[in-house]
């Protein structure tokens, strides 16, 4: 069996799907080629899987490189559910289960390693990366190599560094949304030697996107959650605001609860695991709800408070309706809003003299010493730190983030590590000791029936509840006797921590010594007010797809009007052309095979292309046609009948 017949037997195997999605299977193809790759995939679009079975299929590690915590956490506990081999590497480990991780990699006891990009940074992780088999390198989140993408990091930018000891290493580059700019950066920074992008198309024909310019936002939200029943989310940009408007909602007789990122791990894991099993119907959240989140029954998402990018914009939105069935898509704005929104993005800049003063501050706060501190991780609480030091939390908050963007540290707001645990000595010496103190015997063997061998071999994430569960006893006198277990030297165990984070990634320096490029700082602002005239134009747009304005954005060539959103079913209530019964079944006739809605339309004279257009309107609305996964149309009754959605 080749290569590219194992990649078929990985994904019935490990995720029971009989069939790829056309664009996964060809990112696949070209990573077993050996090529370089873009992919450029909207949210839903099915990204990991693309690097996670040609990792299975090749010999060697694929090394990940991604800036989030908490989606590199997720993925490898599912793909250890999965039962396949998996780590991540991030800041918030201590230093002997890193050091247990990069031993195994060397090892390769793993099919997949996960990373931070800042680990690149480190001498010592490069020198285990030097003896290590790697098959090809996946960069997720692509976007933030480019200073043209939404989410710039400056530790991207070491990727290709890589190359320096893999130089035949295959790089696969992934992104939600990336525009046609931010693209050739992303393959201009990365070195890509193969120009290969794949991008699936950003029209969705079973989502409707609406825009309503209104005051009395509150009416507007209650009319479409009675007219449109199931789970829905409203997005804002605060965390008082989300309270607010769930307090707003519940008075007003709706199931709502509200999300964000200053709650503690228990209760946003509590509130997200109600609104997934509905039990909440509405969830009012900001930014910090949604990242590897897969319900595909979400029949609303409203925007309460718009986003001023189009990417955070296109990707909170696309979380409706991915089971394929119609969902709603709404915006509700006021001109005074993007005129706060320039504002704030004004604002947004510090000074370089405010920066380096936060920096040098931060050092004392933390009684860090210059030379000091690198790959560090600190609890921090950026309220005591203001207090401290008596600044205002707003510059404060945006000069850390400044920080972080000009690579001197990061900070993570919604930072949650899991327990962990791992046994230091072998089964028989652990079997010996239970015999001598019986106090943990009952502990040892939920942990062994629960978590298995792998606790000899790697640190585990735990949950203390289900051990206590198992050993019929309660969390607290858990947590005592697994704390006993190290002390006697038998096991390392980590409890859980939620604290934010302020991680350093080089030693600390002199705040007189930062070097701060003001250049890029002046041309981030300008990228952002140019996002936010993108967001005003397509809010105040009067006619026009919408969802083909977004789907343009992001570099997609003759996008098909979705025939849905506001604009699309108000052009449809005018009246159907007297022609359409002649060209039905000529445009019918030339779609034999998918093919783009330009090339239809071409076919006919230019006196036609109008009606043309109107016709294949009625006929995608009329389920007659529909639209695929790259953007061309197609007859209803060829569409495959696969429910692969991820």
């Amino acid at each position: 069996m080749n290569e590219l017949e194992q990649l078929k037997v990985v994904l019935k195997h490990y995720w029971g799907y009989d069939a790829f999605r056309h664009h996964q299977r060809d990112i696949m193809y070209s990573m077993i080629a050996g090529e370089d790759s873009l992919a450029v995939l909207p949210t839903g679009g099915g990204k990991s899987l693309c690097f996670q079975i040609p990792a299975l299929v090749l010999d060697g590690t694929c090394l990940v490189i991604s800036p989030l915590i908490a989606l590199m956490r997720d993925q490898v506990d599912q793909l250890k559910k999965r039962g396949i081999s998996a780590a991540g590497l991030y800041s918030g480990l201590f230093k002997e289960e890193t050091e247990t991780i990069l031993e195994n990699f060397v090892n390769g006891v793993y099919k997949l390693l996960y990373i931070s990009p800042e680990r690149l940074q480190s001498e010592s992780f490069k020198a285990y990366l030097a003896n290590a088999k790697i098959s090809f390198l996946a960069v997720d989140e692509a976007h933030c190599v480019s200073q043209w993408g939404y989410d710039f990091r400056p530790s991207y930018l070491r990727i290709p560094e890589i190359r320096d000891l893999f130089p035949n290493l295959p790089i696969m580059a992934l992104t939600a949304s990336a525009t046609p700019k931010a693209q050739k950066d992303i393959q201009d920074k990365l070195a890509l030697r193969s120009k290969n992008i794949f991008m699936a198309s950003f029209v969705r024909s079973n989502l409707s996107f609406s825009v309503f310019e209104m005051e009395n936002k509150g009416a507007k939200m209650l009319e479409i959650l009675n007219a449109v029943q199931g789970t829905s989310v409203v997005y804002v940009q605060s965390r008082k605001s989300a309270s607010n408007w769930a307090s707003w909602l519940i008075r007003n007789g709706m199931n709502a609860d509200y999300y964000h990122a200053g709650l503690s791990h228990k209760d946003r894991e509590r509130k997200q695991k109600n609104w997934i099993e509905n039990k909440t119907r509405i969830l009012v959240s900001t930014n910090a709800f949604g990242m590897g989140i897969d319900k595909g029954d979400v029949r609303t998402v409203i925007h309460v408070e718009v986003p001023v990018q189009p990417e955070a914009y296109y990707q909170e939105a696309g979380r409706a309706g991915r089971d394929g069935q119609k969902a709603f898509a709404i915006a509700l704005f006021t001109r005074q809003e993007i005129r706060d929104a320039r504002f704030r993005i004004e604002t947004h800049f510090p000074t370089p003299e405010s920066i380096r003063s936060v920096y040098e501050k931060l050092g004392i706060y933390l009684k860090l010493a210059l030379g000091s501190g690198e790959l560090a991780s600190f609890d921090f609480d950026i309220e005591h730190f203001c207090k401290t030091f008596s600044l205002h939390p707003g510059p404060t908050y945006q000069s850390l983030k400044k920080l972080e963007t000009s690579g001197y540290l990061t900070f993570n707001e919604g930072f949650y590590q899991p327990s962990r645990f791992r046994f230091t000595v072998s089964s028989a010496y652990l079997y010996d000791a239970q015999v001598r103190n019986p106090k943990v015997e009952e502990i040892c063997k939920a942990l062994l029936r629960l978590y298995g061998g792998e606790l000899f071999s790697d640190y585990v994430h735990i949950q203390e509840s289900d051990i206590a569960r198992v050993a019929n006893t309660t969390v607290e006198a858990t947590m005592i006797r697994l704390q006993e277990i190290q002390t006697a030297q038998l096991a390392q165990y980590v409890p859980q921590k939620t604290s934010p984070q302020v991680t350093f990634l080089i030693p600390r320096l002199e705040a007189k010594n930062l070097e701060l490029d003001v250049a890029l700082l002046r041309q981030l602002k300008k990228n952002e007010l140019e996002r936010l005239d993108t967001m005003e134009k397509y809010l105040t747009m009067e006619k026009g797809c919408r969802s083909a304005f977004l789907a343009m954005y992001f570099g997609e060539d003759f996008a098909a009007d979705c025939g849905v959103c506001d604009h699309c079913l108000t052009y449809k209530r005018k009246e159907k052309p007297l022609s359409f019964p002649f060209y039905k079944p000529l445009i019918l006739f030339k779609l034999s095979e998918p093919r783009k809605q330009s090339d239809i339309e071409n076919e006919f004279k230019p006196a036609q292309r109008d009606d043309v257009k109107k016709s294949i309107r009625f006929l995608l609305d009329e389920e007659i046609l529909y639209v695929t996964e790259d953007g061309k149309l197609a007859k209803m009754e060829n569409k495959p009948k696969s429910g692969f959605h991820l």
